[in-house]
């Protein structure tokens, strides 16, 4: 991936208010937009939104967008990570949207290309989505709702409250923000099979790239169980999802 050109900084605070800067992340991420924004207190364990000057704040569920961002490493880069392009994966902006999670998204096309609904959001190229922090906020809110209900039509939103066996034993909460972050992380469909194995049959063998994913999953259920997480699906979703044995909606 190509970084984009730093904006111009804005001229320097005195020295006792001009914030740290923050080291470079090691894996080789591009940094395209340089400015960086004062810290502001951080709200713990709420799901509220419109609660302070940062663009995530102003979205649903700021604390599990923030801890996303941790967790990607992106939070530690300048403009809050907004501007992050792993030249590896693709993967851009704060919540490292991969090519093909927008293109799952609507987002992208198949060729590429930014398709109408990006352009809604001011997006018509890579460098327009790394310098538009509030589309990048929408893109986080529609892949949070396509989440939602993936995981209620694979039956995964119905283990909601319930726990599961860990790898080592441990056992662990089965929470909506945990299992939203662990599809984040490793896909839905992977969230599914780690539940299907621990629940039905822990004792088969696990190759080594699944016990990979397996133990990433994991780490998203236990990181992400305590913060807080309003569903971004509509009401009747909700519904079905917490019935025991209720039928999937249809595609």
């Amino acid at each position: 991936m190509e970084p984009l050109a730093a904006l111009p900084v804005p001229s320097a605070q005195p020295a006792a208010a001009a914030p740290r800067a923050r080291q470079p992340l090691p894996g080789g991420f591009a940094v395209a937009l340089a400015s960086a924004q004062e810290a502001a207190p951080r709200v713990r364990g709420v799901a509220l939104s419109g609660i302070g000057p940062r663009p995530w704040e102003a979205a649903p569920n700021p604390e599990f967008r923030q801890r996303i961002a941790q967790a990607e490493r992106s939070a530690e880069h300048a403009r809050d990570g907004y501007g992050v392009r792993n030249p590896r994966s693709g993967a851009l902006g704060r919540y490292q949207f991969l090519p093909s999670s927008l293109l799952d998204l609507g987002w992208k096309n198949a060729q590429g290309g930014w398709t109408a609904l990006a352009e809604r959001h001011g997006v018509r190229s890579e460098a327009d989505f790394l310098a538009n922090p509030a589309a990048q906020e929408a893109a986080m809110s529609h892949f949070l709702r396509r989440v939602e209900v993936q995981l209620e039509r694979n039956g995964v939103m119905t283990r909601q409250g319930g726990t599961v066996r860990g790898l080592n034993g441990e056992e662990i909460s089965l929470t909506e923000g945990g299992m939203v972050a662990a599809a984040h992380r490793r896909g839905s469909g992977m969230l599914a099979r780690y539940l299907a194995h621990r629940t039905s049959t822990p004792d088969a063998p696990l190759s080594a790239r699944e016990r990979s994913a397996f133990q990433a999953v994991e780490r998203r259920l236990q990181d992400f169980g305590p913060v807080a997480y309003a569903s971004l699906r509509p009401q009747p979703n909700r519904a079905l999802a917490a019935a025991p044995g209720a039928n999937p909606p249809p595609s």
